[in-house]
């Protein structure tokens, strides 16, 4: 593995790597192996996306401090409503890299609320594999870095401003 999690700002953040790898050895665990309860402090700043849905991926989970940012339950809800169609591919083309490849990412990257936040988000982005061996959900950890003036903006959602592929043993796409 060419990352080691060097480069992770928050603490929880740190504490999601080091977990993930410890279920597999650095390479893809299997759904069934992730535990929140192992991670409690982690959980209410993470989501887990699964295929399904009519934009192709729903959200299987979103944590409480994700929702409260956003004001409103999240779990269930079909991903890419608050993305404009250039965002969408893009984060869409990263989720299927992901979970198809696979590998890892570590990006940061401006997020808007409906309720008046703009924060500037350390984002770990990680697969879960499925009985076969085959991505399955994608686990995101979201830390606040800072906070940004709200101001006037084109969408929710930014591309990262830093963004750095994670091999599991399987390569990396040579764009970001």
């Amino acid at each position: 593995m060419s990352w080691s999690g060097e480069t992770l700002v928050n603490p929880r953040s740190q504490e999601m790597w080091s977990y993930w790898q410890s279920l597999n050895g650095g390479q893809m665990p299997p759904a069934a192996a992730w535990d929140p309860i192992r991670v409690p402090k982690v959980m209410p700043w993470c989501t887990i996306i699964e295929r399904g849905g009519a934009t192709g991926f729903r959200l299987r989970f979103a944590g409480t401090s994700v929702c409260d940012f956003y004001g409103e339950e999240m779990t269930g809800q079909e991903i890419g409503a608050r993305m404009d169609e250039a965002a969408r591919r893009f984060y869409f083309g990263n989720i299927e890299t992901s979970l198809t490849r696979p590998c890892g990412r570590y990006f940061t990257v401006e997020a808007r609320s409906d309720t008046g936040r703009n924060c500037l988000f350390e984002t770990l982005s990680l697969p879960l594999g499925d009985e076969a061996g085959m991505g399955f959900r994608l686990v995101n950890h979201f830390a606040i870095l800072e906070e940004l003036p709200y101001g006037e903006a084109q969408t929710n959602f930014a591309k990262p401003a830093f963004a750095h592929w994670i091999d599991l043993g399987a390569g990396v796409p040579t764009e970001l």
